[in-house]
């Protein structure tokens, strides 16, 4: 009885992890920090970002993370403007 409970408390536990993979991305700002942004879909695409190797307008340019808020993520932190932002994203719509 405990053995079978302990394998559903198992598989529970995984599927929940699955689930919170399909429905956040993990957004690494830097090597130690990382933000959660909630996807508007369940998919894996993007589920991990770095910025380690790109720039915030690279970023911008992905359509499910610039639709998900990371415009205002990147805001937020401080790692670019108000101003900026809507720079990039003129740019990218035109």
């Amino acid at each position: 009885m405990l053995s079978r409970l302990k394998q559903y408390l198992l598989i529970s536990a995984v599927v929940g992890a699955f689930y919170f993979l399909l429905s956040h991305h993990l957004i690494f700002t830097s090597t130690t920090q990382f933000e959660l942004l909630k996807k508007q879909e369940l998919t894996l695409e993007y589920t991990f970002f770095s910025f380690h190797q790109t720039t915030p307008e690279a970023a911008l340019r992905i359509d499910p993370l610039r639709e998900d808020g990371l415009g205002e993520l990147l805001v937020n932190k401080g790692i670019i403007t108000e101003e900026k932002l809507l720079e990039i994203l003129r740019k990218i719509d035109s």
